[in-house]
């Protein structure tokens, strides 16, 4: 048992340090455009940093298996390079001892893996997508500064004098659609939240309504003392999105190809971690005096082929071109059909360590 700690704990050490390097790599990424978009619209920050952290979540189920891929070569190769495989061989211990020293870590991180597939992305994407919804509303009078123009969203742009009581004063509103070019101009705006995400806009005071033809001057329309305009501000979510918020019985419940290719992934992940696993191990019987690079260059190969090969996969289900099963299975699949290959070739060779 001591043995065995050992080696788990130094091909696992690597695991963790490529994870965690990959965790910041997302992050940053992430944080970076949300933060971009919080400052170019002013979104509160506690909303960024919750849509942050839950889309590095969404990642687990690709992280952790391109992580036990990397980490485990690099272990791995650290302990062959140090000849202390070498040594294990010798005394009656060899692959399979790394094996059963890593099983129980390689099915914990599947349970992992299965869990943040199965029970974290629906709800995350849930509530992303809730939260999408209500940034969605971008023409949000909270978030307009008095003495700037405010894009509120493909259609709308607004500026305003001042703000009092919660409402704007002495405000301009240019619309702007496909067969429509409008401008209001009114003393005070305020807003009021209607059913199923729509939005009252309240103008007041000497509104005034024009229309812009081309580059001219704006045509006056009509003056009104109030003036409202309901809008749909949060549109109703797509059906991708709907699905990939789905829970598992309801995908498990549905024969439409694009729920299917949505359940394929959730299944499929956990069993990635292990096929990435016993490919690392494979990996990492690369000639020695190709060096460590060589290794890491391999498996990061190995990493993307594996993971765009099953996105390929996955298209394919929600198109109808392909069955079921084996569906998005045929990934780890050919995996581990590759390795047995592998390991009987090598075990019919002269000389081949166990």
């Amino acid at each position: 048992m001591l043995i065995e700690r050992y080696l788990a704990r130094e091909i696992l050490r690597p695991v963790v340090g490529v994870f965690s390097f990959l965790l910041v790599v997302v992050l940053v990424f992430y944080a970076s455009q949300l933060l971009a978009r919080a400052a170019l619209e002013g979104l509160p920050m506690e909303i960024v940093a919750r849509m942050a952290i839950l889309r590095l979540g969404l990642f687990f189920d690709v992280l952790v298996p391109i992580s036990m891929l990397l980490g485990m070569v690099v272990g791995l190769g650290r302990l062959q390079a140090a000849h202390e495989i070498t040594a294990l061989a010798a005394a009656g211990g060899g692959r399979r001892r790394i094996v059963m020293a890593l099983l129980l870590w390689v099915a914990l991180l599947a349970v992992l893996v299965a869990l943040a597939s199965m029970v974290f992305r629906p709800w995350a994407y849930a509530t992303l997508y809730e939260l999408e919804r209500e940034l969605a509303a971008e023409l949000n009078l909270d978030r307009v500064e008095p003495g700037r123009f405010q894009v509120g969203d493909q259609q709308w742009l607004i500026y305003a004098e001042s703000r009092r009581d919660g409402a704007l004063e002495d405000v301009l509103v240019r619309q702007r659609a496909d067969r429509f070019s409008g401008l209001l101009r009114a003393r005070r705006l305020t807003q009021k939240d209607e059913e199923e995400g729509a939005l009252r806009l309240i103008f007041e005071g000497d509104v005034r309504s024009y229309t812009m033809a081309g580059d001219g001057e704006p045509d006056l329309v009509a003056v009104f003392d109030r003036f409202d305009v309901l809008l749909q501000v949060r549109a109703p979510p797509r059906r991708e999105q709907l699905r990939r918020a789905m829970s598992m019985v309801t995908l498990a419940g549905t024969t439409e190809p694009i729920e299917m290719a949505e359940l394929q992934w959730r299944l499929v992940a956990p069993v990635s971690v292990i096929a990435l696993a016993l490919a690392g191990i494979a990996l990492s019987r690369i000639n020695p005096r190709l060096g460590q690079s060589a290794r890491v260059l391999s498996a990061t190969l190995a990493a993307t082929v594996y993971f765009s090969g099953l996105g390929v996969l996955i298209n394919w289900i929600e198109q109808g071109r392909l069955a079921f099963w084996p569906g998005a299975f045929l990934a780890p699949l050919i995996v581990l059909i590759a390795l047995v290959i592998r390991y009987w070739l090598v075990q019919r060779g002269p000389g081949a360590p166990l």
